[in-house]
């Protein structure tokens, strides 16, 4: 499946970026509470979905981990990381990736991002709050608009 693809396709569903509203319209409950030693995770419970925010984070954080949840509901639907941690020998660490890079093709849009493709990875990496190799990602995926001076 392509990530940026299935980001796209929420953001001209819901007509939005902001992973909290299309969290909303997808009919997910989102609870901010301290959360100790984790960011976030969601859970189904009697067919209702909760996504759980760590209140510790910042408000950059916050929609960032909202749009990794959403990218697990999207790409991973069905699996369940904490189980396979504890119980399987299975790597999670690329679904992980794979939510990461999902939320920051949710967030942030190519037109954005373009002045980016001057100032460099370091500073996309500031901007979007995330960290060199996620920015690497995402920034190779911007597809740079070419300026006509006729």
């Amino acid at each position: 499946m392509d990530i940026k693809a299935a980001a796209n396709c929420l953001v001209r569903k819901y007509h939005t970026r902001n992973p909290f509203y299309i969290a909303e319209g997808m009919n997910f409950v989102i609870i901010f509470a301290p959360l100790v030693e984790m960011r976030g995770f969601q859970q189904c419970v009697k067919k209702r979905r909760f996504i759980y925010i760590n209140s510790d984070l910042d408000e950059q954080q916050q929609i960032l981990v909202s749009a990794h949840e959403l990218g697990h509901h999207i790409l991973h639907r069905n699996m369940n990381r904490i189980f396979m941690d504890h119980n399987t020998g299975i790597v999670t660490q690329k679904y992980e990736n794979e939510a990461n890079q999902f939320s920051v093709g949710l967030i942030y849009d190519d037109d954005e991002l373009q002045p980016f493709l001057i100032y460099g990875i370091p500073s996309a990496a500031n901007y979007m709050g995330v960290s060199y190799e996620l920015a690497e990602y995402r920034m190779r995926e911007v597809v740079p608009e070419f300026i006509n001076y006729d």
